[in-house]
């Protein structure tokens, strides 16, 4: 049987003083990490969280976060980790959808708990996780996570075993936003975190004296899956509260930092930083990207700044928890064969079984290019409570990943477009449905389409075009504005088009988006 918690009691007893996490100076070994695993799964209980029940927390990264990725499995649970970034009326939605009956909020989101106990009738117990006690401004009932912890004291190692998630059973629901605009969970267990762990952390060269810096949002499987991964091998795992360039070197030189992982967007920023230079980074030895494209001249220019580092790229998903196919260091080193392939996303993860078919799912020949679809241990159990559309995703038996590509004759997978919509903009996904939605219950809109358009930073920036309804008037000021108070920023337009007329429609009478922004690309000159 695999549950992760049993990982983290392993290490526990074989290096008990080697350091398991530190966040904001404060260090646990993972004997107390351990500890502190399981006198808050003996509280929890008491309160009386129930096999299956979901744990939200809203927060930004730290050891809290970390920890309640595995309490919740260890009493049979479910852990939920909230992207913090959505508005108010995201959070409440993603918590009508999952139910927890525990919410656990940091300083940052303190003023949120009330509004969200007010609408969210399934939340029993509030918990505060932080430095300080619960203060004003927090509902009265709230607990504090640490004083639960200590009230609870310690129990035995075998203390929840009867009650403890088991292998394939659900251990984490990760929101990520479907084409509907309606937020999905996807359904992780042990086996999913495990496999991605095992089988990727080698092909990306992870080690068990590895001390792994988590700068990404936890609330991402892309940062999640390096805290499976890191729990996997026993590392030292530094957090970063939230992403800040001058912080996060002073982090990578503290505690001479040798892994971590960072999108495009932020690489660029870190490299454009007038402070860089004066840091010292050489202790870095792997660094890996994924959630969008590496531009060629970004990655050359970061071989050449952090010399001795190597580069790996990973290709994955939520539902894939995560890696699909990884660029191993090798392809990463200009004159090398397989410099050739750097345009790919690598070579499918040995655990993963990868095909490319066309829409009647028939598997097609290299260098064709179709849907990309898989199936293996790493693939979700499915969508919480979406049984609809996890058979629509899992039909065959295989994950149908949306993403369009082929695999050539070396059995490198070429991504060549998104057959669903999505916009990866700084490494954050931006379905188009969710931003239409916005802009559309503007009373001045009469129409709308939103597409990514290409940005040397962002890799993409979201982009609306906007027919108004005749005798009304609207600002491409208003209307981002509108968009802003109703979802997230970076889901709101950059730029708005505003339409002379009705938007062009396709053969099929729906939107053309591809005429639309071909047209915009054009008078634009980008």
């Amino acid at each position: 049987m695999i549950r992760y918690p049993d990982l983290i009691r392993a290490h526990a007893a074989r290096t008990p003083d080697k350091i398991a996490t530190i966040f904001e100076g404060r260090s646990f070994t993972w004997a107390e990490f351990n500890r502190r695993l399981h006198a808050m799964a003996n509280a929890l209980a008491t309160l009386g969280v129930a096999p299956g029940d979901r744990i939200a927390y809203l927060g930004l990264n730290s050891h809290w976060l970390v920890e309640m990725y595995y309490v919740p499995s260890m009493i049979g649970a479910i852990s939920v980790p909230v992207n913090h970034r959505l508005s108010l009326d995201e959070i409440a939605a993603t918590l009508d959808d999952c139910t927890p009956t525990v919410l656990i909020v940091d300083r940052h989101f303190g003023s949120l708990a009330q509004p969200l106990l007010d609408r969210c009738p399934s939340v029993d117990h509030i918990l505060y996780a932080d430095w300080d006690l619960p203060g004003p401004g927090l509902p009265p009932e709230t607990q504090h996570y640490d004083m639960l912890l200590a009230i609870a004291g310690p129990a035995a190692g075998d203390a929840f075993d009867d009650r403890a998630s088991a292998s394939d059973d659900t251990m984490f629901l990760f929101y990520t936003s479907g084409t509907t605009g309606r937020p999905k969970g996807v359904m992780l267990s042990h086996t999913n975190a495990f496999a991605n762990s095992a089988g990727s952390g080698a092909v990306y060269g992870y080690r068990a004296d590895d001390m792994l810096l988590l700068t990404g949002p936890l609330f991402h499987m892309a940062t999640g899956g390096r805290v499976n991964t890191g729990v996997y091998y026993g590392s030292t795992m530094v957090l970063q509260a939230r992403f800040e360039v001058v912080e996060m070197m002073e982090l990578v030189e503290t505690h001479r930092i040798t892994a971590m992982t960072l999108v495009p967007t932020m690489l660029r920023m870190v490299l454009d930083h007038p402070a860089f230079p004066g840091f010292d980074i050489s202790s870095l030895r792997c660094l890996t990207y994924g959630a969008a494209p590496m531009p060629l001249a970004l990655m050359e220019r970061a071989v050449e700044a952090i010399p001795g580092v190597t580069f790996v790229q990973g290709y994955g998903m939520t539902e894939t928890a995560p890696a699909v196919a990884i660029l191993p260091a090798m392809d990463h080193v200009p004159g090398t064969p397989g410099y050739a392939k750097l345009g790919s996303v690598g070579r499918p993860v040995p655990y993963a079984d990868v095909r490319i078919v066309d829409e009647n799912d028939n598997v097609l020949p290299a260098g064709e290019a179709g849907e990309v679809v898989t199936r293996g241990p790493h693939v979700m159990n499915g969508y919480w409570n979406r049984p609809e559309e996890t058979a629509h995703a899992m039909r065959g038996g295989f994950y149908h990943t949306g993403d369009a590509g082929y695999l050539d004759e070396d059995g490198y997978l070429f991504l060549v477009g998104r057959t669903k919509e999505m916009i990866i903009t700084g490494g954050e996904n931006v379905y188009p449905i969710e931003t239409e939605n916005a802009l559309s219950s503007h009373p001045a809109v009469a129409q709308a389409a939103v597409f990514g358009m290409p940005d040397p930073t962002w890799g993409e920036t979201v982009h609306a075009a906007v027919a108004l309804h005749g005798g009304r008037e609207a600002t491409v000021e208003d209307l981002i504005a509108h968009c802003r108070e109703r979802i997230a920023h970076y889901k709101a337009p950059r730029a708005i088009t505003l339409w002379v007329g009705a938007l062009p429609l396709s053969p099929t009478n729906k939107i053309d988006k591809m005429a639309i922004r071909a047209r915009i690309l054009e008078d634009t000159g980008v």
